[in-house]
């Protein structure tokens, strides 16, 4: 976890030629419009559009995903997905709006897919406030005023109801699981108990109490349970 996003994102400022094929496509009736306009791959202005997104996006966000907050640096743009904050499907014509777009990893993009994140789900005209929206946004909120990460143990702590729903929308704990999957054997295993024991003593409430001493006892149980069945493996042997 390094250089997390703390602040708001600043929106893509599309070329001249694409500012106009985003403004082409937008006269169009929403009778006309539809998710699977994004899929044209026939359209070379719609594919270097898509590259000016993507690229943008990527140095905003420091390689660092929208949702889940990991850092992941790699020359192959096809590890990211652009994200559609408001889907595209539902609400096509919010495709090209700056300000519903961002960067998230695959994993985050798949559990968040087409789940409503807007408070209300009739608009027609793109939402630009906060309060508009049901989950912490990448451009219109900071992230760490509604999720608390631990670093450790990748374990998120919602802050807000906005944080609460956007850890749930894009399958955060996943995290957690992975990170309870330890054995006793595993070298970095004690540091990672004294890191949570300081994050414990440092929780900010009886809530991140509980989550804290809870993935602990989880990694406890799970660490001893692993070295066992490893002891009673060697000596089957």
């Amino acid at each position: 976890m390094n250089n997390p996003i703390t602040a708001v994102l600043e929106p893509v400022i599309y070329s001249e030629v694409s500012a106009q094929f985003v403004k082409t496509y937008e006269a169009k009736k929403l009778s006309d419009k539809s998710g699977a306009d994004w899929d044209d791959k026939t359209n070379p202005l719609l594919v270097e559009l898509k590259r000016e997104i993507k690229k943008h996006y990527l140095k905003a966000q420091n390689y660092t995903c929208a949702y889940c907050q990991q850092k992941i640096v790699v020359d192959h743009n096809g590890a990211w997905d652009t994200e559609h904050i408001a889907p595209r499907d539902s609400y096509p014509s919010f495709m090209f709006v700056p300000e519903n777009l961002c960067v998230s990893c695959k994993d985050c993009n798949g559990a968040k897919s087409n789940k409503t994140v807007l408070a209300n789900r009739n608009r027609r005209s793109f939402p630009r406030h906060s309060k508009d929206y049901t989950i912490c946004h990448p451009h219109f909120d900071t992230y760490s005023k509604h999720i608390r990460v631990i670093g450790e143990a990748v374990l998120y702590l919602p802050r807000t109801k906005k944080g609460q729903a956007l850890i749930e929308m894009c399958g955060l704990l996943r995290f957690v699981y992975g990170f309870a999957d330890y054995e006793i054997a595993d070298l970095n295993f004690g540091s990672k108990v004294i890191a949570l024991g300081t994050e414990l003593q440092n929780a900010q409430s009886a809530f991140e109490q509980i989550a804290i001493a809870q993935i602990l006892r989880t990694m406890l149980d799970e660490g001893l349970r692993g070295a066992a069945l490893k002891q009673l493996k060697q000596l089957e042997l």
